[in-house]
């Protein structure tokens, strides 16, 4: 591995600071040029041959894709707030955000996703459509000049799985989406793309780069290697029959086995996963996250009550909850079920919280209304918990994981399923279980019972609205959601998008 990758890796804590400070001041170097209004001669007008001539600026590039995965800005970020997260965990039942008297109003926001009755004009579609696409964009504009340099085939083909990831985020929420391979076509001019046009051009892009990628995990932390790159393709395959009407589960099933023989386990600490910095022997690709550097974790803000985040010296903001249905998933001793508080006080540095009435602060599970929810009812969620990370008043500093060996191990055992192989599926079931002190399956497994697998392992990972598409159970009653169709499988194209590009065409229902 070249060395001058070094300020966009890290191999323990140490590295880890030391390289968010570089990735930070990497990508305010990029930054700066473009809205200074200084007569200097800038980067951004540079061509690009004689710009990117250096490992380090090539290095530079590829930062700046990352930085689109981790982002401060609303409707930004793979793991933001009112953006791609948001749109895949808020409309599912493992995350609820009620409103609570003035609180949470938002228009209707939160209200609209969780009972699925959004409309093109949403605001968290238009703004996350524009971050996918810039995302993409800087992608190509890296992928020009590496090209143009001929740089090194490791730093192309990583631009192109980058380039990848955020096209199967499209493929997977919006369908038929313009392909854009280049940096010079408006946006506004492109066309279209069937849906099983965008999954082929994914398949075809990372079939001939993922091979190409590092093989390493330590020194690849925050990047993808070959086993992120294999757990995408994974993924890809394992929800081809939503996305193209034919199923790939042999494929799946070869891609999920590539990653088991780069060396990955379960790691033997589930909680630690969730940290200040992902264990690299089950996570193949995390967000770093520094709550002064490399903000924004707002995961443990926006779901503990106001006095809860108190006693942490932090300010909270009582919202992001779970109604009790859903932890009705968990058997007593699986440990995953202390990520949820409720029914007890909470306690923090050893000390019992008082609410606002002076009484101890107990999380209700039970909620009322989803208009008008009590506000300490709802059961609050600790797997990004402020007691694993540094935090500060604005960021927590939980790494988040993207991609582990846990969620690639059940997806296997999806796989298998499908494939008539339930004794090895089991097996793959049981090293998730085992590792959650559960004892071993028994009994005829099931579809069902694979999905509420998936829910307890990786819930709050961003996984559920993909999940419950592909198990054909996202449109199901559940809580205060009635029901929906199956065209909200599938979000609108932004209404402003739409107006801006007479070539594209709506989504069906909306």
């Amino acid at each position: 591995m070249d060395r001058n990758y070094d300020h966009i890796c890290k191999t323990n804590k140490k590295i880890k600071v030391m390289n968010k400070y570089l990735i930070y001041f990497s990508i305010l170097f990029l930054l700066l040029p473009a809205c200074s209004d200084l007569d200097e001669k800038v980067y951004d007008q540079i061509e690009a041959d004689r710009f990117y001539t250096t490992n380090e600026q090539i290095t530079n590039a590829l930062a700046r894709i990352y930085a689109q995965l981790r982002s401060e800005a609303n409707h930004q970020g793979y793991a933001g707030e009112k953006g791609w997260y948001d749109l895949n965990e808020v409309s599912t039942d493992e995350l609820m955000i009620p409103a609570r008297g003035a609180s949470w109003q938002d228009g209707g926001v939160w209200m609209q996703l969780y009972r699925h009755n959004w409309t093109p004009s949403h605001s968290f579609l238009g703004g996350t459509w524009e971050w996918l696409y810039q995302a993409i964009i800087d992608c190509n504009t890296a992928l020009e000049v590496f090209n143009s340099n001929q740089s090194g085939e490791q730093y192309i083909a990583e631009a192109r799985v980058l380039r990848s990831f955020f096209y199967f985020l499209l493929l997977d929420g919006w369908g038929n989406v313009p392909i854009i391979t280049d940096r010079s076509t408006p946006l506004s001019e492109i066309s279209q793309s069937k849906r099983s046009e965008v999954f082929a051009f994914v398949e075809k892009e990372l079939r001939e780069s993922v091979p190409l990628l590092g093989d390493a995990k330590e020194n690849l932390y925050g990047r993808f290697n070959q086993a992120a790159g294999y757990t995408l393709l994974a993924k890809l395959y394992l929800n081809a029959g939503v996305y193209t009407g034919t199923n790939h589960w042999a494929d799946a099933l070869e891609a999920c086995n590539k990653v088991e023989e780069l060396g990955y386990d379960l790691h033997n600490d589930y909680f630690a996963l969730f940290g200040d910095e992902c264990p690299t022997d089950e996570v193949m690709l995390a967000i770093p996250i520094d709550p002064v550097l490399a903000p924004k974790m707002i995961y443990e803000f926006r779901t503990l009550a106001y006095e809860h985040g108190q006693a942490y010296g932090i300010n909270s903001w009582n919202g992001a909850c779970v109604h009790e249905n859903f932890l009705q998933k968990y058997a007593d001793g699986d440990i995953r079920k202390n990520q949820w508080i409720y029914g007890e006080p909470v306690v923090v540095n050893g000390q019992v919280v008082k609410n606002g009435n002076g009484q101890d602060l107990v999380y209700q599970p039970s909620i009322a209304s989803l208009e008008n929810a009590g506000t300490y009812e709802g059961a609050r969620n600790l797997k990004f918990s402020f007691e694993r990370a540094p935090y500060n008043g604005n960021s927590g500093g939980n790494d988040f994981p993207v991609f582990r060996f846990a969620d690639v191990l059940l997806m296997r055992a999806e796989c298998l399923l499908h494939l008539g192989n339930e004794l090895q599926a089991v097996t793959d079931l049981n090293r998730v279980r085992q590792r959650a002190g559960m004892p071993p399956f028994s009994g005829t497994l099931t579809p069902q019972e694979l999905l509420d697998e998936r829910a307890r392992e990786l819930c709050w990972e961003g996984w559920r609205r993909q999940d419950l598409i592909r198990f054909g159970k996202f449109g199901t009653a559940h809580d205060f959601m009635p029901g929906s169709d199956s065209h909200f499988e599938l979000f609108p194209i932004p209404e402003t998008t739409l107006a801006n590009n007479p070539n594209l065409t709506q989504n069906k229902g909306y």
